[in-house]
């Protein structure tokens, strides 16, 4: 914030905590103030009320604001966002942690000056990430000592972990075209089998529109039974996630569903989908749901 001369943050209560919690400890030390945009009814984010944050104020402001939401999978309009933030001379960073390797992305045509990604999220090593930087941006190093990083940190460099991500982002690069279409026909199978076979199965988010084809977020009538139902499920050998896997067994529960859905009176769980599931396994976990629900 300091480098950039930001003294305004525009973000959404539905990021992942790696920026909420930072957002957060930033607004509680006074050193920016912060303003949340408004989401639609089916969990995107308003880029009316975006656009109108941004012009109520001559602060210089950072948006910061996921392209896809890591546990409903809803899809922001990178290009609608980073041309708003370049009409209103706004700093524009993206977590793309859940589309690096499964879309593609040309940066010199969108309007972007920080992504972020991560190598286990399209198979790679855990461990290691990236932090794109646009060619126009100037910041000072965030760790000194050494010039690794191209002088922005230093430290001694994770080679190998480096080497796996770009080979599995190459691979994830060549068959991102048939990768997408499997995985996507997965999820929605998923979605007609509990939908067929689940009595009042509900889906958090915008399932059928713009969306991850690599989540599910599905949610349940709250009973004694589906209260217990991720560990049920994970005692069949099934792994789901209570919302996001980054706070699987915290008590507070998701955030995200908090936001985006006022009915307490649902149990939410999120299936994750990659090249490597089969329908088998989808046939496998409806049974194991009908037997557990």
């Amino acid at each position: 914030m300091r480098d950039l001369g930001c003294t305004r943050i525009i973000s959404s209560k539905i990021e992942h905590h790696a920026v909420t919690h930072t957002v957060e400890h930033l607004d509680n030390l006074d050193w920016v103030m912060v303003d949340y945009v408004q989401l639609l009814d089916n969990g995107h984010v308003d880029l009316e009320h975006l656009e109108a944050l941004l012009a109520g104020s001559n602060q210089k402001t950072l948006v910061s604001l996921m392209h896809a939401n890591n546990e409903i999978g809803n899809l922001l309009n990178l290009q609608a966002v980073g041309e708003l933030c370049t009409r209103y001379n706004a700093i524009f960073h993206s977590d793309t942690v859940q589309t690096v390797g499964h879309f593609p992305f040309n940066l010199r045509e969108t309007p972007v000056h920080f992504i972020t990604g991560s190598a286990h999220k399209f198979h790679g090593p855990k461990g290691a990430g990236l932090l794109y930087i646009n060619e126009n941006i100037r910041i000072k190093p965030f760790i000194h000592g050494g010039g690794q990083e191209r002088n922005m940190r230093a430290g001694t460099e994770n080679v190998y972990g480096i080497v796996g991500f770009a080979r599995a982002l190459e691979l994830a690069t060549e068959n991102y075209e048939t990768d997408h279409v499997q995985i996507g026909a997965l999820k929605m199978y998923m979605m007609e089998q509990l939908q067929q076979h689940i009595p009042d199965v509900g889906f958090n988010g915008d399932v059928t529109g713009r969306s991850l084809y690599t989540v599910l977020s599905t949610s349940f009538p709250k009973t004694e039974k589906s209260e217990m139902l991720l560990m049920n499920l994970d005692m069949q050998g099934i792994c789901a996630s209570g919302g996001s896997a980054c706070t699987s067994g915290a008590e507070q529960g998701s955030h995200v569903i908090r936001e985006v859905s006022h009915n307490p009176n649902r149990v939410t769980v999120r299936f994750s989908f990659s090249k490597y599931n089969s329908r088998t396994e989808i046939d496998r976990t409806i049974e194991a749901l009908k037997g557990i629900l």
